[in-house]
């Protein structure tokens, strides 16, 4: 399906970690008939109830004192009236959209709210509204909620960013990124509200999700922004249950709480965690290097092996992995080899234009004018 995406109106950026940057926690793109086999064990269920009800890291869940669960997408009558306001006037969907837009994140001299980004701004929407700060996903539920008032159909959109690796260690921050999709009725297209329409690729695999896993997300994110301090467990706990309550079949949430029983020493609930994330998903990169690293402290070193090797093989397949690869080689003026990474990173991702940038620097270096030109060509 196309998309017609809006003109960025400020260079904002959202992105959503969900996850503590843990060694060799790896990311990458898979191609058809390389799914991974590990051959693990099922998680067992005492150990995941165990693990649920917070008694061996000593949380009395009804104890703990989290914000309020008020239905988070519920707006307040000053927000319903902002927009109504917002979209007088535009008679078509696409004109509310750009509208609502526009209110939201231009600055108050020209009109609009001026809501500015701030990463760890993992706001309600009413909070969102008030201190007028997002990040990604505060923006995202916030947009959502609004456009729903005014008779959109709005529906939060998963986007799946390249992983950001890191050579000298070889780990990667992974990130993830939410943006809104709203569908409009009497058009062919949709369209994608973004923080950040610039950087947004709509070749980048994405899928809208239900409130119920975006509110999950919301309540992970509250967890990831805590200091990892012993004063904080508790929280962050109650959060992670909160969302996993909420999207059960959501891996990286398992991943998350995993890490969580693992940094207090918990290394059999940890692995029965980190086993059911990956049979929610058993490509989750994330979860497999952290058991591999659970494995290797354990000195269970077999099972470590077999893990890191799988994790290996998909980073090495990974076009993002070739490219960064390429720039090294590139800058130790290797261009052949340089050439050949990313080749293969062209032809894994075809659309992504900064490894045009890359080949094109590549071929100049090389002398060779026709492929320089066809780089060139691609961008």
């Amino acid at each position: 399906m196309k998309e017609k995406q809006l003109q960025r109106l400020v260079s904002l950026t959202g992105r959503l970690l969900i996850g503590p940057l843990i060694a060799l926690a790896i990311a990458g793109c898979t191609s058809a008939g390389s799914r991974i086999s590990a051959n693990l064990a099922p998680a067992p269920q005492p150990l995941i109830d165990t693990a649920l009800s917070g008694q061996a890291l000593g949380v009395d869940v009804q104890a703990v004192s989290v914000e309020a669960e008020e239905p988070l997408l519920e707006l307040t009558p000053a927000m319903q009236r902002f927009a109504e306001r917002s979209v007088a006037g535009s008679r078509f969907q696409d004109q509310k959209v750009e509208a609502l837009h526009k209110a939201l994140l231009l600055p108050e001299s020209a009109g609009g709210m001026g809501i500015r980004y701030q990463s760890s701004a993992t706001h309600s929407p009413r909070d969102s509204f008030r201190l007028r700060e997002a990040n990604c996903l505060s923006f995202s539920l916030l947009f959502a909620s609004l456009a729903r008032h005014v008779g959109l159909d709005a529906k939060i959109n998963d986007v799946t960013i390249p992983p950001a690796w890191n050579l000298s260690n070889d780990r990667v921050q992974l990130i993830r990124h939410v943006n809104t999709r709203v569908d409009l009725k009497f058009n062919r297209d949709d369209m994608i509200v973004d923080l950040d329409m610039e950087s947004y690729r709509s070749y980048y695999p994405q899928r809208t999700i239900d409130d119920n896993i975006a509110v999950a997300q919301f309540y992970n994110n509250r967890a990831m922004v805590l200091p990892a301090r012993r004063e904080t467990l508790a929280k962050r706990f109650v959060y992670l249950r909160r969302a996993l309550t909420l999207a059960p079949k959501q891996s990286y949430l398992w991943n998350n709480l995993a890490a969580l029983y693992s940094s207090e020493g918990h290394t059999e609930l940890a692995e029965a965690l980190y086993l059911r994330a990956l049979e929610l998903n058993a490509e989750d990169l994330t979860a497999i290097m952290n058991l591999s690293q659970l494995y290797l402290y354990a000195g269970q070193l077999s099972q470590h092996r077999h893990l890191s090797d799988l994790a290996n093989l998909y980073r090495d397949r990974n076009p993002y992995y070739q490219y960064l690869i390429a720039s090294e080689l590139f800058e130790d003026e290797s261009y052949e080899q340089a050439a050949l990474k990313i080749e293969a990173a062209i032809r894994s991702q075809p659309n992504e234009k900064r490894f045009y940038r890359l080949a094109a620097d590549i071929y100049q270096n090389l002398g060779d004018e026709d492929k320089h030109r066809q780089a060139i060509s691609q961008l």
